[in-house]
């Protein structure tokens, strides 16, 4: 279920960049702030080819990117669906941005720290007696 999603998602994204390429990117380091209200845009200009949940989710994964995120920076022109400025990006859409990417980051970091509690502690092999040794051990079995 969750690769269908996914997948939904990256076709959502990729018709609306095949559609708008001045205002969507589908390279992350691309992304730029969009003109606040874009989805009712995108919802009269599609007449029903994406549905409206989809393209919550779509616009959702589109904007939680860290990319897109970086990009929201005071006074950064938001962009409608031809590219043209359409607004700017407020400093509490600034702070909003950078709180999200700092839960991001700590997400990020609690989930490497515990895949790392996860994995078996490896003994390292100082020579070349030890993984020798180590071999002969395996084959032989416990």
């Amino acid at each position: 279920m969750r690769e269908r999603r996914s997948q939904a998602i990256a076709a959502a994204i990729g018709l609306l960049v095949e559609l708008y390429p001045k205002a969507f990117a589908i390279y992350q380091e691309r992304r730029r702030p969009l003109k606040l209200g874009v989805h009712l845009d995108l919802q009269a200009a599609l007449d029903g080819v994406i549905t409206v949940p989809e393209l919550h989710r779509a616009l959702g994964f589109y904007c939680s990117n860290p990319s897109y995120l970086g990009r929201l920076r005071e006074g950064t022109p938001r962009l409608d669906l031809d590219g043209m400025p359409a607004g700017t990006v407020t400093i509490d859409e600034e702070a909003l941005a950078r709180a999200r990417l700092a839960r991001i980051k700590v997400k990020k970091a609690n989930r490497a720290a515990a895949i790392k509690a996860q994995a078996p502690a490896v003994k390292r092999l100082s020579s070349l007696a030890d993984l020798k040794a180590a071999v002969v051990k395996r084959k032989l079995g416990p």
